[in-house]
């Protein structure tokens, strides 16, 4: 049933793009007309921070965005783990005004896990993870205003050469809104399904809002603040972030940043990565 509701979803976003696309008076843009360089608007991207963004990627144009390097680090029950993850890339493709498709693809990935008092290796595994494909179907704002929102369905698949995840998804609702020419807001709503130990699939919802400001000539900051809830451990996990963006050119950004988990037994992320537009 979570397989069909995740169709239905695309289906529905897809036939809501052709019934809208029909009474669009402005002039259209799709893959093989894309959008000219004189008329595209400022990059906007998912990362770096954990709410995804509530615009798509130009019409006919092709966007990656990376984590280059990130560092996971978690001690529970007197486990220490540690995660590293190299070129965890998102591939997007703008295929019109409001809709584009995406694939994660995490290059390589290692864990390991050692034993807090002794410094024992547990267990160490490495190799290529899951692939997730998305699409995001921009309801309102891509083409101007103030406010924007969008549905993002995504799902996992077991790719992985180490972890035996099966098929994961979900749905996200990304928010966004101008507060000022300086300072942004964001927001979402995400739900989704994954397999946990018991080999059985349990819900995880997730909540974050995020403010961005610009604070010098190319320099962006971001604060941010999320909350996940499991349906397995039902226990409550808060998170607060933050990073700097570093705009190269109107194309390609820099950054870094860090994820701090404020529970007891939760992830500290650090990373930096980069987003480019073609």
């Amino acid at each position: 049933m979570r397989y069909y509701y995740l169709a239905t979803v695309l289906l529905v976003c897809l036939g809501f793009n052709n019934a809208f696309g029909q009474a669009d008076t402005i002039k259209r843009y799709n893959l093989t007309h894309p959008v000219p360089a004189g008329k595209m608007k400022e990059m906007e991207t998912d990362r770096p921070d954990v709410t995804e963004s509530a615009y798509t990627v130009e019409a006919g144009h092709f966007q990656v965005e990376s984590d280059l390097y990130r560092h996971v680090r978690n001690t529970s029950d007197g486990i220490r783990s540690i995660e590293n993850s190299y070129h965890v890339a998102n591939y997007k493709l703008g295929l019109s005004a409001k809709t584009d498709i995406q694939l994660v693809v995490p290059t390589f990935v290692s864990n390991t896990e050692r034993d807090v008092q002794t410094g024992k290796l547990l267990n160490k595994k490495s190799g290529f993870d899951d692939i997730t494909l998305r699409f995001k179907y921009n309801l309102w704002g891509s083409n101007g205003g103030k406010t924007a929102l969008a549905v993002l369905p995504f799902i996992s698949f077991p790719t992985s050469s180490f972890e035996n995840n099966g098929v994961q998804g979900g749905v996200t609702f990304p928010f966004a809104a101008e507060i000022t020419s300086e300072v942004k807001f964001g927001s979402q709503v995400s739900a989704s399904f994954v397999k946990e130990d018991d080999n059985k699939y349990y819900n995880e919802l997730l909540y974050s809002f995020t403010f961005g400001r610009s604070l010098f000539k190319q320099v962006d900051g971001f604060v941010e603040a999320y909350t996940t809830y499991s349906t397995y451990t039902k226990n409550a996990d808060f998170f607060a972030n933050g990073g700097l963006v570093f705009s190269v050119n109107s194309n390609l950004n820099i950054d870094a940043g860090l994820n701090y988990g404020l529970n007891k037994g939760t992830d500290k992320v650090y990373f930096i990565g980069f987003s480019f537009r073609h």
